[in-house]
């Protein structure tokens, strides 16, 4: 099933207070490529997943979900273009969106989206702050000659906004003289290990202040959940420990938006998208509920 064929659960109009934007973008990824195939593959799993979700005992999709189709994101947006040109139009076009307080969903494409897609959210919040799950803490000041790379997104986040990092097992030596220093805290994933993922949850609650963008990289989850990534690590989060994190997070703050990139998937493997479309879902549920 191909993702123009979206059921119309997930086409309800414009106005809707959900917005799925589909971003296949991919110009700075590093080691495996694919990330651009990753909003298709998602908005397709999506067709698939349950519409009444067991733990919140509801029909999410009735709060009102539309979907940006890839076509016609794909004519509106510049996506041969190096990241600092393909960025700002990529926050041009969601400012009428966040302006008339919509939720972007944010599927990516590469992780460097995301500071396209916070950038419109801290112009209108100025006490937002930002949530990140990812194996990488992606704080370096440049890479291969970009300082927009996805490896360096979160460092350009930081100087609009607050970040929490979780899930973090993979740094440079640079990264690390920069964490948790000004207004980067970092949560390690060997420092989460066999501890009581609730308790922690209550802690990175106590990082965050105003209202809270969230930018999942799927391989914060450990390779045995999410294979299907392009830069897979060993030691990372399971589902119900990421899901436990974003449940607290999510009602007790405002969630504004949230975006969820890194997905490559894996020829003949549908885990890692369907995955990643439940948990797009789950997210929509716990900001309704």
């Amino acid at each position: 099933m191909k993702s123009s064929d979206l059921l119309p659960q997930f086409r309800q109009g414009e106005k809707s207070k959900f917005i799925i934007l589909p971003v296949p973008y991919e110009k700075t990824t590093s080691y495996k490529k694919g990330a651009a195939k990753g909003p298709e593959a998602i908005i397709s799993a999506l067709n698939q997943v349950e519409f009444y979700d067991e733990e919140l005992m509801t029909e999410t999709w009735r709060f009102g979900v539309h979907t940006i189709p890839l076509k016609k994101i794909k004519s509106a947006l510049p996506f041969s273009a190096p990241p600092e040109k393909f960025l700002p139009k990529l926050s041009g076009y969601i400012e009428n969106f966040v302006r008339n307080s919509r939720v972007i969903v944010g599927l990516g494409g590469e992780h460097s989206i995301s500071y396209g897609l916070v950038k419109p959210y801290c112009d209108k919040y100025k006490d937002l702050s930002v949530l990140h799950f990812d194996a990488h803490s992606d704080l370096r000041d440049e890479y291969n000659g970009t300082p927009y790379s996805h490896a360096s997104v979160m460092r350009r986040i930081s100087e609009l906004s607050p970040v929490t990092q979780v899930g973090i097992r993979s740094i440079s030596e640079g990264d690390y003289k920069i964490i948790n220093k000004g207004n980067i805290r970092t949560f390690f994933a060997h420092q989460m290990r066999g501890k009581d993922i609730k308790k922690i949850a209550k802690q990175i609650d106590k990082t965050l202040s105003g209202n809270v963008y969230i930018t999942i990289d799927l391989d914060v989850f450990d390779p045995a959940y999410m294979p299907g990534v392009g830069t897979p690590e060993p030691g990372g989060l399971s589902w119900y420990e990421i899901l436990d994190i974003l449940k607290t997070i999510c009602h007790t703050h405002t969630i504004v938006g949230f975006d969820v990139v890194e997905l490559c998937p894996l020829k003949g493997n549908n885990i890692s998208e369907f995955t990643a479309a439940k948990l797009v879902y789950r997210m929509i549920g716990y900001l309704t509920t």
